[in-house]
């Protein structure tokens, strides 16, 4: 594996290279001195906030009830240097009421004005959301390059998408070449999503320091390779050749060369592994129908992250599928659609025995989420994701309005195989399944929501969800298994709500 670690390496810094230079090419030797006009700055951006409760978590009725407010606050601007060329930049302040503190005795460790939400890794909740620039037909007429921070969405946003529900979102340091064609779109990208080198004088890279990597020159310790790094190269053709269709055969490999043991197996985009995914989508529409299906296949190596053992010593062989159909009545008033959708993600049976199973097995085969936008893809509970996960939803919905929908979602889990974990829509392992675990029903998931736009700059959000547990949280004494770190499991259901508004200017 070393051997394609370097050539990762390798193109990924020729490919910055060659980026580089060919955006001096397009703005020449004079854009340095371009003044600014303001016809071609555009100013923006988005006030959201939130209130959202939840209860029994656990599922012991222990009490396990938890409510916030939350705000995200987003300040956009962008300036079109030439018809061709153009910056962009996305400032944002995303935290949880409260978690800046006062300072007072007694209050949240790290609380104070100096230390607000840590949500964004930088000790603070005001980030760069985005930050990049555009070029367009460059080279040829079509193709255009966009390079820095950025927002990154493909299809329905299983694989990689913006996450937009979180407050903090989803957004990628990367570079990504896009050709434009009557016949489809060619997508190329590289993303840089973890860096373990320390730049000079800088803090300890790899944690929440806000001086890792401070000064943009890496300086590696003696003896290091520069090959710790965690990359995500992609291709994604989005082929147009039927009106209304749109057929999306895409690769992803994920690289991560992090030491051993970095993380645990289970967790997703874990620590010593080259994760290929093969896939495609079809998505389109035909009268009141409307259609999506998709599957992808993962392959490659993975690493059991057990101490002393080598890197990359468990064969990868996962797969996962969705398929959603619905069909609108447009003839009839408020226009009501009716829809389905199965959704499947495999498991490997060694995973409730430990690492040493899967390292024993040599295999690996739990599907990985990679960077999605999971929430509704699983229920509004977020309590599932494209991993070890059968779900199956219906949907009905109506637009009293022609800016507003009332829809009711109702969901049913599964474990794809009963001797692996339950993964929550964040990945993390939200049930741990005990080595003689027989359960595989998670339970049935309630969801009800409106939503309306108001002279299309507020939005208005509302919505409920309860949760009734399966026999794998009924029966999680019995099975050995253990809910968000807890035992004692009496079946219990969870409520969640929330209402939202938001602002965009």
């Amino acid at each position: 594996m070393r051997e394609g670690t370097h050539i990762g390496r390798g193109f990924s810094t020729w490919l910055a290279l060659a980026i580089l230079a060919a955006i001096g090419i397009v703005l020449g030797p004079d854009s340095a001195s371009a003044k600014v006009d303001v016809d071609k700055l555009t100013i923006g951006g988005e006030i959201r906030i939130r209130y959202e409760y939840r209860n029994n978590t656990s599922f012991n009725s222990n009490n396990t009830n938890e409510s916030a407010a939350s705000h995200r606050v987003r300040l956009n601007v962008g300036y079109d240097l030439t018809p061709d060329v153009s910056f962009f930049a996305q400032l944002q302040d995303a935290r949880i009421w409260g978690t800046e503190g006062n300072g007072l005795t007694g209050g949240p460790a790290g609380s104070g004005i100096g230390a607000v939400s840590s949500g964004n890794l930088g000790g603070t909740g005001v980030d760069l959301h985005q930050g990049y620039i555009l070029v367009k037909n460059i080279l040829l007429e079509g193709l255009s390059l966009k390079a820095g921070r950025q927002e990154i969405i493909f299809g329905d946003q299983r694989l990689i998408g913006n996450f937009g529900w979180s407050q903090i979102g989803n957004s990628f340091d990367a570079v990504r070449l896009t050709h434009s064609m009557p016949l489809g779109d060619v997508d190329l990208f590289w993303a840089r999503i973890s860096e373990s080198e320390v730049g000079a004088g800088c803090g300890t890279a790899g944690t929440s320091s806000t001086t890792a990597s401070c000064s943009g020159i890496i300086f590696p310790a003696n003896g290091a390779k520069a090959t710790t790094d965690q990359d995500l190269y992609g291709a994604y053709i989005t082929l147009k050749a039927i009106p209304n269709w749109t057929v999306e055969p895409y690769y992803f490999l994920l690289k991560d060369s992090r030491p051993i043991a970095t993380t645990a197996f289970t967790q997703a985009q874990a620590s010593g592994q080259a994760r290929s995914t093969l896939g495609g989508r079809i998505n389109g529409k035909a009268a009141g129908l409307d259609a999506t299906a998709e599957g992808a296949w993962q392959f490659g190596s993975a690493s059991s992250n057990v101490a002393g053992t080598t890197a990359n010593n468990l064969h990868i062989n996962a797969w996962a599928g969705a398929a959603r159909a619905g069909y609108t009545l447009d003839a009839v008033p408020m226009k009501p659609r009716l829809g389905v959708e199965v959704t499947y993600a495999t498991g490997d049976g060694c995973v409730a025995s430990g690492a040493t199973a899967c390292q024993a097995a040599g295999h690996f085969n739990t599907f990985d989420n990679l960077f999605p936008t999971n929430h509704f893809k699983f229920g509004a509970l977020d309590l599932g994701s494209w991993r070890n996960m059968v779900a199956y939803s219906a949907v009905f919905d109506v637009k009293p309005t022609p800016a507003s929908k009332f829809q009711v979602n109702v969901w049913l889990f599964r474990l794809a195989n009963r001797h692996d974990n339950w993964y929550r829509a964040g990945q993390f392992v939200y049930g741990a399944t005990g080595a003689n675990n027989q359960a595989a029903s998670l339970g049935r998931e309630l969801d009800i929501h409106y939503f309306r736009t108001l002279k299309e700059k507020f939005k208005f959000e509302i919505g409920y969800g309860h949760f009734w547990a399966g026999d794998y949280i009924s029966n999680a004494g019995k099975n050995g298994n253990t809910v968000n770190g807890a035992t004692g499991q009496n079946g219990s259901g969870e409520n969640w709500g929330y209402v939202m508004g938001s602002i965009l200017f």
